[in-house]
């Protein structure tokens, strides 16, 4: 995939929001450039929710002794001690981590995110492990699973099974119809263990398209409320990434839109 090279605009953040984000860019201060960024909205019961972010990087961006390191990162990140020690024993095995950032009314959901390539899984199909927390230290543990090896039948009944009958399991179809090149896909299934969270993840972000090249379908897949027709508008230009819909943790429908990935090379702002 061809990266971008400069940062498309990311919405701006309120007061709290952008406190928490300042906390998180100072705590990567240090890690080795590239960062790898990418914007992305929630909708939730018709409500759309911007200002969130994913910031990746290989584990030896980290530099010398990175577990230690990424252990002092998700401390200074005030990750719950019990949740961290989820991720700790498969450290040394991911390839690349990644930090999300989620605003939420009473302060943002922090993730981190281990990658696993194929023969380092701790489980078999198991890409990412991730743990996420708010501020008052509750935390979950996600676990994505790769499904791209499944027949186009068995993923068109996973498709069925995951996302209720409607608009958004037809728009993300439509949108998986139009690729000429299925091996450019990359399907993930998302379970949170004691949780109704479940959810699929299409990765579209090979495909090299622009957000207003599927504008219309987008806006199916999101809803179609004006809040989210202004914001596929404002986006258009930037690169398609991926998709994700199914059931929150607390057992409503969502939609997301990743978009606009970039490098970051100099400092995060």
């Amino acid at each position: 995939m061809t990266v971008p090279p400069r940062s498309s605009a990311a919405p701006a953040p309120d007061a709290t929001t952008a406190a928490g984000l300042a906390g998180l860019y100072a705590a990567l201060c240090n890690i080795d450039r590239p960062i790898l960024r990418e914007y992305s909205a929630k909708v939730v019961d018709g409500d759309l929710r911007a200002g969130r972010m994913l910031l990746g990087f290989p584990r030896h961006a980290l530099g010398p002794g990175p577990s230690q390191v990424l252990s002092s990162l998700c401390r200074q990140l005030r990750a719950p001690e019990a949740g961290f020690d989820l991720l700790a024993p498969h450290q040394s095995a991911s390839c690349a981590v990644h930090f999300g950032f989620e605003p939420e009314d009473g302060g943002a959901v922090l993730k981190c995110y281990l990658e696993f390539a194929p023969h380092a899984q701790p489980a078999p199909d198991l890409v990412f492990l991730a743990l996420k927390w708010t501020p008052d230290g509750r935390y979950v543990q996600s676990n994505y699973w790769q499904r791209d090896h499944l027949p186009g039948a068995q993923q068109d009944a996973l498709l069925d099974a995951v996302l209720p009958e409607g608009a958004r399991r037809d728009s993300l179809r439509a949108l998986l119809a139009r690729c000429t090149r299925p091996d450019l896909l990359h399907l993930l299934e998302v379970e949170e263990p004691g949780s109704p969270r479940r959810s699929l993840d299409v990765n579209l972000s090979d495909l090299e398209a622009t957000v207003g090249e599927h504008a219309a379908t987008l806006i199916e897949f999101l809803g179609t409320s004006e809040a989210v027709q202004r914001y596929v508008a404002r986006h258009a230009g930037d690169r398609l990434g991926h998709l994700a819909a199914g059931t929150t943790r607390d057992g409503r429908p969502f939609a997301t839109l990743y978009h606009g990935v970039h490098h970051v090379d100099g400092a995060l702002t």
